[in-house]
């Protein structure tokens, strides 16, 4: 006896090949597009919005004189966790810690970040207030990133676009490109 198997037809072997050339289509375009930013782990996605301003800002009083460095950046967190800011920066050649959130004064190898422009606190000696330690998920914020420096330090050197590594400590590095304008 001779089993007898049908074959499957044209129309269905093109129906199945239709299907697939769909889905693989699909795929490539949201993967090109980032389209699946929201599946993916945490901190994929990061990158900067625009270009960073670098700004100089000084407190002075009777007794006291401190010079700040304060990067605004505008990062999009496409994934969908929050991702911490990195332990250690190396900004001007000084290598700076993340100071915890709720810092009310920086101490000279500290960096904070914030998520309003702490420069009129910065000058009058105040603490800023809003400071932050994570890259939001699912947003893009500004972020303002701020370094005790010397008051040696001439921001005028960074007039043409300079680059600071923020390496995330999920293993993401993103380099933050900033300038300081013309004033």
């Amino acid at each position: 006896m001779r089993s007898r198997r049908k074959a499957i037809s044209g129309a269905i072997t093109a129906l199945i090949l239709v299907i697939a050339s769909v889905v693989i289509a699909i795929a490539v375009v949201g993967l090109a597009f980032g389209l699946f930013s929201g599946f993916a782990g945490s901190g994929t996605g990061l990158q900067q919005v625009g270009t960073g301003t670098l700004s100089s800002v000084t407190y002075s009083s009777a007794n006291q004189k401190t010079d700040y460095a304060v990067i605004q950046v505008t990062i999009k967190n496409g994934g969908s966790n929050a991702v911490a800011f990195p332990s250690t920066i190396s900004f001007a050649g000084t290598s700076y810690t993340l100071a915890p959130a709720g810092t009310s004064s920086l101490g000279s190898s500290d960096y904070a970040v914030y998520i309003s422009n702490p420069s009129t606190s910065l000058s009058s000696g105040s603490t800023p207030s809003n400071q932050v330690t994570t890259v939001q998920p699912n947003s893009a914020q500004t972020y303002y990133i701020v370094f005790p420096v010397s008051s040696s330090f001439n921001p005028e050197a960074y007039s043409s676009p300079s680059t600071l590594d923020l390496n995330f400590p999920n293993g993401v590095t993103l380099p933050i490109t900033y300038v300081y304008p013309n004033q």
